[in-house]
Protein backbone atom coordinates (compact mmCIF):
# COMPACT_ATOMS: atom_id res chain seq x y z
CA UNK A 1 0.00 0.00 0.00
CA UNK A 2 1.72 3.12 -1.00
CA UNK A 3 0.36 6.36 0.34
CA UNK A 4 2.78 8.51 -1.17
CA UNK A 5 1.76 9.36 -4.89
CA UNK A 6 3.73 11.20 -7.46
CA UNK A 7 2.55 13.67 -10.33
CA UNK A 8 4.45 14.93 -12.56
CA UNK A 9 2.84 18.59 -13.71
CA UNK A 10 5.00 20.70 -16.24
CA UNK A 11 7.69 18.61 -15.60
CA UNK A 12 8.34 19.39 -12.04
CA UNK A 13 8.00 16.08 -9.69
CA UNK A 14 5.25 16.70 -7.00
CA UNK A 15 4.42 14.37 -4.07
CA UNK A 16 0.81 14.60 -2.61
CA UNK A 17 -0.72 12.68 0.33
CA UNK A 18 -4.00 11.10 -0.23
CA UNK A 19 -6.03 12.15 3.28
CA UNK A 20 -4.32 15.89 2.23
CA UNK A 21 -5.67 15.95 -1.63
CA UNK A 22 -9.06 17.92 -0.49
CA UNK A 23 -7.43 20.29 1.19
CA UNK A 24 -5.39 21.11 -1.57
CA UNK A 25 -7.96 22.19 -4.06
CA UNK A 26 -9.11 24.76 -1.21
CA UNK A 27 -5.25 25.86 -0.46
CA UNK A 28 -5.25 25.93 -4.35
CA UNK A 29 -8.58 28.22 -4.42
CA UNK A 30 -7.35 30.75 -1.78
CA UNK A 31 -4.04 30.97 -3.23
CA UNK A 32 -1.90 28.91 -0.19
CA UNK A 33 -0.63 25.81 -1.58
CA UNK A 34 2.73 25.64 -1.47
CA UNK A 35 3.44 24.75 -4.84
CA UNK A 36 1.92 27.59 -6.47
CA UNK A 37 3.91 30.17 -7.98
CA UNK A 38 4.49 33.54 -6.27
CA UNK A 39 2.70 35.52 -8.70
CA UNK A 40 -0.53 33.51 -8.65
CA UNK A 41 -0.34 33.56 -4.54
CA UNK A 42 0.61 37.22 -4.80
CA UNK A 43 -2.66 37.74 -6.80
CA UNK A 44 -5.12 35.45 -5.10
CA UNK A 45 -4.42 36.78 -1.71
CA UNK A 46 -4.18 40.67 -2.41
CA UNK A 47 -8.06 39.34 -4.54
CA UNK A 48 -9.41 38.19 -1.77
CA UNK A 49 -8.55 40.55 0.59
CA UNK A 50 -9.73 43.31 -1.02
CA UNK A 51 -13.06 41.26 -1.20
CA UNK A 52 -13.08 40.45 2.23
CA UNK A 53 -12.18 44.41 3.12
CA UNK A 54 -14.96 45.36 0.93
CA UNK A 55 -17.72 43.84 3.43
CA UNK A 56 -15.91 45.30 6.28
CA UNK A 57 -15.91 49.09 5.20
CA UNK A 58 -19.46 49.20 4.71
CA UNK A 59 -19.94 47.57 8.15
CA UNK A 60 -17.57 49.78 10.11
CA UNK A 61 -19.21 52.42 8.44
CA UNK A 62 -22.65 51.26 10.68
CA UNK A 63 -21.01 50.89 13.46
CA UNK A 64 -19.55 54.69 13.18
CA UNK A 65 -22.98 55.71 12.43
CA UNK A 66 -25.07 53.88 14.85
CA UNK A 67 -22.65 54.94 17.33
CA UNK A 68 -22.90 58.28 16.71
CA UNK A 69 -27.20 57.88 16.61
CA UNK A 70 -26.33 56.23 20.52
CA UNK A 71 -28.74 53.02 18.70
CA UNK A 72 -27.07 50.26 20.76
CA UNK A 73 -28.99 47.77 19.00
CA UNK A 74 -27.46 48.69 15.54
CA UNK A 75 -24.08 48.73 17.31
CA UNK A 76 -24.34 45.38 18.59
CA UNK A 77 -25.40 43.94 15.11
CA UNK A 78 -22.35 45.42 13.74
CA UNK A 79 -19.42 44.07 16.12
CA UNK A 80 -19.88 40.01 15.19
CA UNK A 81 -19.64 40.88 11.06
CA UNK A 82 -16.36 43.43 12.48
CA UNK A 83 -15.15 40.54 14.32
CA UNK A 84 -15.52 37.45 11.82
CA UNK A 85 -14.01 39.58 9.21
CA UNK A 86 -10.94 41.01 11.35
CA UNK A 87 -10.67 37.13 12.08
CA UNK A 88 -10.72 36.08 8.52
CA UNK A 89 -8.10 38.64 8.02
CA UNK A 90 -5.42 37.35 10.57
CA UNK A 91 -6.37 33.97 8.96
CA UNK A 92 -5.28 34.52 5.64
CA UNK A 93 -2.71 36.72 6.54
CA UNK A 94 -1.15 34.18 8.85
CA UNK A 95 -0.94 31.54 6.07
CA UNK A 96 0.53 34.12 3.78
CA UNK A 97 2.86 35.45 6.01
CA UNK A 98 4.15 32.15 6.87
CA UNK A 99 4.07 30.72 3.34
CA UNK A 100 7.91 29.51 3.34
CA UNK A 101 7.47 28.09 6.92
CA UNK A 102 4.30 26.08 5.92
CA UNK A 103 6.27 25.23 2.47
CA UNK A 104 8.79 23.42 5.12
CA UNK A 105 6.30 21.64 6.96
CA UNK A 106 4.16 20.36 4.17
CA UNK A 107 7.99 18.77 2.77
CA UNK A 108 8.85 17.43 5.97
CA UNK A 109 5.17 16.40 6.37
CA UNK A 110 5.44 14.51 3.09
CA UNK A 111 9.42 13.41 3.68
CA UNK A 112 7.77 11.64 7.17
CA UNK A 113 5.59 9.30 5.06
CA UNK A 114 7.94 8.45 2.33
CA UNK A 115 10.28 7.42 5.47
CA UNK A 116 8.00 4.60 6.00
CA UNK A 117 9.02 1.46 5.49
CA UNK A 118 6.47 -1.12 6.99
CA UNK A 119 2.76 -1.80 6.32
CA UNK A 120 2.23 -1.80 10.40
CA UNK A 121 3.95 1.32 10.41
CA UNK A 122 1.91 3.29 7.22
CA UNK A 123 -1.24 1.51 8.95
CA UNK A 124 -0.66 3.55 12.27
CA UNK A 125 -0.23 6.97 11.01
CA UNK A 126 -2.61 6.47 7.86
CA UNK A 127 -5.79 5.90 10.90
CA UNK A 128 -5.25 8.91 12.54
CA UNK A 129 -4.44 11.32 10.09
CA UNK A 130 -7.59 9.89 8.51
CA UNK A 131 -9.47 11.11 11.47
CA UNK A 132 -7.91 14.48 11.25
CA UNK A 133 -9.53 14.17 7.16
CA UNK A 134 -12.78 13.35 8.69
CA UNK A 135 -12.72 15.77 10.91
CA UNK A 136 -11.72 18.40 8.49
CA UNK A 137 -14.20 17.31 6.04
CA UNK A 138 -17.20 17.31 8.77
CA UNK A 139 -15.88 20.75 9.92
CA UNK A 140 -16.08 22.23 6.04
CA UNK A 141 -19.07 20.79 5.30
CA UNK A 142 -21.34 21.93 8.11
CA UNK A 143 -19.99 25.54 7.64
CA UNK A 144 -20.04 25.51 3.86
CA UNK A 145 -23.53 23.89 4.58
CA UNK A 146 -24.62 26.54 7.40
CA UNK A 147 -23.80 29.29 4.66
CA UNK A 148 -25.63 28.13 2.36
CA UNK A 149 -28.67 28.50 4.13
CA UNK A 150 -27.92 31.79 5.77
CA UNK A 151 -27.94 33.10 2.06
CA UNK A 152 -31.07 31.76 1.34
CA UNK A 153 -32.85 33.50 4.01
CA UNK A 154 -33.21 37.05 2.66
CA UNK A 155 -34.63 35.30 -0.20
CA UNK A 156 -37.55 34.01 1.59
CA UNK A 157 -40.07 36.91 1.59
CA UNK A 158 -39.23 37.08 -2.54
CA UNK A 159 -39.96 33.32 -2.37
CA UNK A 160 -42.84 33.63 -0.81
CA UNK A 161 -44.48 36.12 -2.56
CA UNK A 162 -44.49 33.68 -5.59
CA UNK A 163 -46.08 30.67 -3.88
CA UNK A 164 -48.45 32.54 -0.68
CA UNK A 165 -49.31 35.90 -1.89
CA UNK A 166 -50.38 38.58 0.72
CA UNK A 167 -51.92 41.61 -0.05
CA UNK A 168 -48.65 43.53 1.03
CA UNK A 169 -45.22 42.66 -0.10
CA UNK A 170 -43.09 41.12 2.56
CA UNK A 171 -40.25 43.15 4.40
CA UNK A 172 -37.14 42.27 2.98
CA UNK A 173 -33.77 41.93 4.84
CA UNK A 174 -30.57 41.58 4.09
CA UNK A 175 -27.44 39.35 5.21
CA UNK A 176 -26.08 41.63 7.57
CA UNK A 177 -26.87 45.39 8.39
CA UNK A 178 -24.32 47.17 6.52
CA UNK A 179 -24.15 50.67 5.54
CA UNK A 180 -23.66 51.54 1.64
CA UNK A 181 -24.18 54.92 1.78
CA UNK A 182 -26.76 54.46 -1.04
CA UNK A 183 -30.53 53.39 -1.11
CA UNK A 184 -30.87 49.97 0.66
CA UNK A 185 -34.01 49.04 -0.94
CA UNK A 186 -33.54 50.35 -4.38
CA UNK A 187 -29.75 48.61 -4.16
CA UNK A 188 -31.17 45.68 -2.51
CA UNK A 189 -29.97 42.82 -5.04
CA UNK A 190 -26.82 44.20 -5.42
CA UNK A 191 -25.87 44.77 -1.80
CA UNK A 192 -27.23 40.65 -1.32
CA UNK A 193 -25.22 39.65 -3.74
CA UNK A 194 -21.96 41.53 -2.56
CA UNK A 195 -22.88 40.14 1.03
CA UNK A 196 -23.17 36.50 -0.47
CA UNK A 197 -19.82 37.27 -2.12
CA UNK A 198 -18.02 38.44 0.66
CA UNK A 199 -19.10 35.58 2.72
CA UNK A 200 -18.09 32.75 0.52
CA UNK A 201 -14.87 34.28 0.73
CA UNK A 202 -15.19 34.46 4.26
CA UNK A 203 -16.27 31.32 4.71
CA UNK A 204 -13.90 29.51 2.09
CA UNK A 205 -10.87 31.25 3.42
CA UNK A 206 -11.75 30.08 7.49
CA UNK A 207 -12.77 26.46 6.33
CA UNK A 208 -9.07 25.80 4.47
CA UNK A 209 -7.19 27.69 6.92
CA UNK A 210 -8.34 25.93 9.57
CA UNK A 211 -8.86 22.24 7.99
CA UNK A 212 -4.59 22.79 7.72
CA UNK A 213 -4.44 23.29 11.53
CA UNK A 214 -6.76 20.40 11.87
CA UNK A 215 -4.65 17.78 9.57
CA UNK A 216 -1.60 18.99 10.67
CA UNK A 217 -2.04 18.49 14.10
CA UNK A 218 -3.30 15.02 13.26
CA UNK A 219 -0.51 14.02 11.87
CA UNK A 220 1.39 14.85 15.10
CA UNK A 221 -1.08 12.85 16.69
CA UNK A 222 0.04 9.91 14.22
CA UNK A 223 3.47 10.77 14.97
CA UNK A 224 2.95 9.78 19.11
CA UNK A 225 1.07 6.72 17.76
CA UNK A 226 3.91 6.13 15.42
CA UNK A 227 6.32 6.16 18.20
CA UNK A 228 3.81 4.17 20.65
CA UNK A 229 3.75 1.24 18.50
CA UNK A 230 7.60 1.03 17.56
CA UNK A 231 8.15 0.94 21.02
CA UNK A 232 5.39 -1.78 21.46
CA UNK A 233 6.82 -3.90 18.73
CA UNK A 234 10.71 -2.88 19.88
CA UNK A 235 9.66 -4.29 23.12
CA UNK A 236 8.22 -7.30 21.87
CA UNK A 237 11.82 -8.29 20.28
CA UNK A 238 14.66 -6.68 22.63
CA UNK A 239 17.77 -8.01 22.98
CA UNK A 240 19.66 -9.19 26.41
CA UNK A 241 22.85 -9.71 25.46
CA UNK A 242 24.20 -6.17 25.49
CA UNK A 243 24.42 -3.00 24.26
CA UNK A 244 26.26 -2.97 21.05
CA UNK A 245 24.03 -5.21 19.20
CA UNK A 246 22.78 -3.85 15.91
CA UNK A 247 19.31 -4.16 17.22
CA UNK A 248 20.41 -2.01 20.20
CA UNK A 249 21.96 0.74 17.75
CA UNK A 250 18.99 0.43 15.83
CA UNK A 251 16.64 0.69 18.99
CA UNK A 252 18.69 3.77 19.90
CA UNK A 253 18.49 5.42 16.91
CA UNK A 254 14.51 4.84 16.37
CA UNK A 255 14.70 7.05 19.35
CA UNK A 256 16.20 9.48 18.98
CA UNK A 257 14.56 9.69 15.46
CA UNK A 258 11.10 9.83 17.33
CA UNK A 259 11.75 12.81 20.19
CA UNK A 260 13.50 14.78 16.99
CA UNK A 261 10.30 14.32 14.34
CA UNK A 262 8.39 15.58 17.37
CA UNK A 263 9.68 18.26 18.44
CA UNK A 264 9.39 19.43 14.80
CA UNK A 265 6.35 18.06 14.07
CA UNK A 266 4.73 20.33 17.04
CA UNK A 267 6.08 23.41 16.38
CA UNK A 268 3.00 24.39 14.56
CA UNK A 269 3.47 28.05 13.07
CA UNK A 270 -0.53 28.58 12.76
CA UNK A 271 -1.06 29.00 16.45
CA UNK A 272 0.98 32.43 17.06
CA UNK A 273 -2.15 34.30 15.97
CA UNK A 274 -4.73 32.38 17.85
CA UNK A 275 -4.63 33.79 21.14
CA UNK A 276 -6.39 36.98 19.13
CA UNK A 277 -8.41 35.07 17.37
CA UNK A 278 -10.09 33.61 20.53
CA UNK A 279 -10.33 36.55 21.97
CA UNK A 280 -11.85 38.17 18.79
CA UNK A 281 -14.07 35.27 19.15
CA UNK A 282 -15.22 35.19 22.43
CA UNK A 283 -16.60 39.20 21.52
CA UNK A 284 -18.31 37.63 18.81
CA UNK A 285 -20.31 35.17 20.40
CA UNK A 286 -20.93 36.94 23.32
CA UNK A 287 -22.43 39.54 21.19
CA UNK A 288 -24.38 37.49 18.82
CA UNK A 289 -25.76 35.61 21.57
CA UNK A 290 -27.62 39.24 22.91
CA UNK A 291 -29.15 39.36 19.61
CA UNK A 292 -30.45 36.38 19.40
CA UNK A 293 -32.43 37.12 22.67
CA UNK A 294 -33.05 40.90 21.09
CA UNK A 295 -35.14 39.15 18.47
CA UNK A 296 -36.99 36.39 19.87
CA UNK A 297 -40.08 38.01 19.09
CA UNK A 298 -38.90 37.47 15.28
CA UNK A 299 -38.70 34.39 14.00
CA UNK A 300 -37.47 34.58 11.04
CA UNK A 301 -34.22 37.16 12.63
CA UNK A 302 -34.04 34.87 15.38
CA UNK A 303 -33.24 32.20 13.39
CA UNK A 304 -30.68 33.82 11.17
CA UNK A 305 -28.59 35.26 14.17
CA UNK A 306 -28.68 31.77 16.08
CA UNK A 307 -27.85 30.14 12.69
CA UNK A 308 -24.64 32.54 13.06
CA UNK A 309 -24.19 31.93 16.71
CA UNK A 310 -23.76 28.43 15.89
CA UNK A 311 -21.35 28.54 13.57
CA UNK A 312 -19.71 30.47 15.90
CA UNK A 313 -19.24 28.05 18.58
CA UNK A 314 -19.06 25.33 16.07
CA UNK A 315 -15.68 27.30 14.78
CA UNK A 316 -14.47 27.28 17.98
CA UNK A 317 -15.15 24.04 19.15
CA UNK A 318 -13.24 22.40 16.16
CA UNK A 319 -10.62 24.46 16.85
CA UNK A 320 -10.53 23.27 20.82
CA UNK A 321 -10.47 19.69 19.61
CA UNK A 322 -7.26 18.69 17.72
CA UNK A 323 -5.55 20.37 20.65
CA UNK A 324 -7.06 18.14 22.71
CA UNK A 325 -6.56 15.21 20.35
CA UNK A 326 -2.58 16.33 20.85
CA UNK A 327 -2.83 16.35 24.52
CA UNK A 328 -4.69 12.29 24.07
CA UNK A 329 -2.09 10.88 22.12
CA UNK A 330 1.26 12.07 24.05
CA UNK A 331 -0.26 11.24 27.50
CA UNK A 332 -0.71 7.65 25.23
CA UNK A 333 2.62 7.57 24.36
CA UNK A 334 3.85 8.43 28.31
CA UNK A 335 1.83 4.95 29.23
CA UNK A 336 3.37 3.16 26.11
CA UNK A 337 7.03 3.90 27.67
CA UNK A 338 6.18 2.60 31.27
CA UNK A 339 5.42 -0.59 29.55
CA UNK A 340 8.20 -0.51 27.78
CA UNK A 341 10.77 -3.99 29.29
CA UNK A 342 13.40 -1.17 29.84
CA UNK A 343 14.93 -3.69 32.59
CA UNK A 344 15.28 -5.70 30.04
CA UNK A 345 17.78 -3.08 27.95
CA UNK A 346 21.37 -2.26 27.97
CA UNK A 347 22.06 0.75 30.27
CA UNK A 348 22.72 2.97 27.41
CA UNK A 349 18.96 2.17 26.24
CA UNK A 350 17.20 2.77 30.02
CA UNK A 351 18.78 6.11 29.72
CA UNK A 352 16.86 7.01 26.61
CA UNK A 353 13.74 5.66 28.10
CA UNK A 354 14.20 7.81 31.20
CA UNK A 355 14.42 10.56 29.41
CA UNK A 356 11.59 10.18 27.39
CA UNK A 357 10.05 9.28 30.14
CA UNK A 358 10.47 12.50 31.55
CA UNK A 359 9.96 14.59 28.67
CA UNK A 360 6.38 12.84 27.78
CA UNK A 361 5.59 13.18 31.85
CA UNK A 362 4.33 16.04 30.90
CA UNK A 363 1.43 16.54 27.81
CA UNK A 364 2.30 18.63 24.45
CA UNK A 365 -0.23 20.96 24.04
CA UNK A 366 -1.01 23.53 21.27
CA UNK A 367 -1.30 27.12 22.80
CA UNK A 368 -2.16 30.38 21.85
CA UNK A 369 0.32 33.19 22.43
CA UNK A 370 1.70 30.41 24.98
CA UNK A 371 -1.41 32.02 27.34
CA UNK A 372 -4.20 29.71 26.26
CA UNK A 373 -4.66 25.55 25.85
CA UNK A 374 -6.20 24.58 23.27
CA UNK A 375 -8.43 21.76 24.50
CA UNK A 376 -11.69 20.87 25.68
CA UNK A 377 -11.50 22.07 28.78
CA UNK A 378 -10.63 25.30 28.03
CA UNK A 379 -13.46 25.58 25.36
CA UNK A 380 -15.49 24.89 28.19
CA UNK A 381 -14.09 27.69 29.96
CA UNK A 382 -14.32 30.56 27.15
CA UNK A 383 -18.15 29.03 26.91
CA UNK A 384 -18.50 30.10 30.10
CA UNK A 385 -17.00 33.00 29.74
CA UNK A 386 -19.27 34.09 26.95
CA UNK A 387 -22.11 33.51 28.74
CA UNK A 388 -21.10 35.42 31.73
CA UNK A 389 -20.08 38.20 29.33
CA UNK A 390 -23.78 37.64 27.58
CA UNK A 391 -25.27 38.55 30.80
CA UNK A 392 -23.70 41.23 31.27
CA UNK A 393 -24.57 43.15 27.56
CA UNK A 394 -27.55 42.07 28.11
CA UNK A 395 -27.95 43.70 31.44
CA UNK A 396 -26.43 46.39 30.57
CA UNK A 397 -28.41 47.23 27.44
CA UNK A 398 -32.00 46.66 29.36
Amino acid sequence: MCLVHYQFENNVSRCDIPHYRPLKKFLILIGQYPRQSNYKRNTIFISYLTIIVSLLIPVIIEFVTSLRNNDIDRVLEAIPVIVTTLVTIIKLSNLYINRNKFRKLYDLVISEWESLKFQDEVKTLDEITRKGTNIAFLYRTTLLGSLVLFAFLPLMPSFLDIILPLNETRLKQQLFKLNYLVDGDKYFYHIYFHSIWCSATIVITIVTADSVYMLITHHACGLFALCGYQIKEMSRSIDQNGDNTDKDRALYRHFKNCAIIHKRAIQFVFLKSFLLQIGLNMIGISVTAVQTVMNLNNIREAFRIGLFLGAQQFHLFFNSLPGQCLVDHSLQLLDDLYTFKWYQAPVRMQRVIYMMQIRSGVPCTLTAGGLYDMNIENFGVIFKSCMSYFTMLLSLRE
